[in-house]
């Protein structure tokens, strides 16, 4: 039995993903948030803490096959690699953010970095995963919404980011094919975006 420790387990991600890693394996969940002790989910293990200190970390990640990692910040990130190192867990996914590399194409970049305030995003966790020797997969995900749509485009690094929207559900099966083998984007970091969104100027609810 795989266990997972989900790093910002109190996210709009992990309302899908938990209950669809439930569904779909018999992984060992252990919850991780400023408020787990809260969350609604039966049947796993909850850590109330706060991922920027290495102690706790520490603890959450003792006897872990692998992480997911709920948001994206650089130094949080980097202490997050350091205690994997020194724990011997090797597997990371990390939800983070489209235009690290400046990729994102037209008509969808004039709008998205009008929304964002810039064009490349600098700073973020895949600049730490990248210079590691984890097995890590770094999510450049499109903006999210709600919906049941599980279809998903991968786009590897170096190619253009094209597509303006993802349901979060479509991320969280995303996660599962990598943890479950269906897929093995390691040592990668991917955009993510909806069959059908390329080429939109922007998200469809907008």
């Amino acid at each position: 039995m795989k266990k997972l420790l989900i790093l910002g387990a109190g996210g709009q991600i992990p309302k899908f993903l938990v209950p669809m890693l439930q569904e779909q394996t018999d992984f060992d969940l252990t919850l991780f948030g400023s408020h787990a002790g809260d969350l609604p989910y039966q049947n796993v293990h909850k850590i109330t803490g706060n991922a920027s200190d290495p102690y706790q970390l520490v603890a959450a990640l003792s006897d872990k096959d692998a992480v997911y990692m709920n948001f994206d910040n650089k130094e949080v990130t980097e202490k997050v690699v350091s205690v994997m190192q020194e724990k011997g867990v090797k597997r990371i996914i990390q939800a983070g953010v489209l235009g690290v590399y400046g990729e994102v194409t037209e008509p969808f970049a004039t709008w998205n970095a009008q929304m964002l305030g810039r064009r490349v995003a600098t700073g973020r966790g895949n600049e730490v995963l990248e210079d590691s020797n984890l097995e890590y997969t770094y999510m450049r995900m499109t903006w999210l919404y709600n919906g049941d749509r599980t279809d998903y485009v991968v786009s590897p690094k170096g190619e253009p980011f094209t597509g303006a929207q993802i349901t979060r559900r479509a991320i969280s099966q995303f996660v599962i094919d990598n943890l479950t083998g269906v897929r093995n984007d390691v040592q990668a970091s991917v955009g993510l975006w909806e069959p059908g969104s390329e080429g939109l100027p922007k998200p469809s609810w907008y």
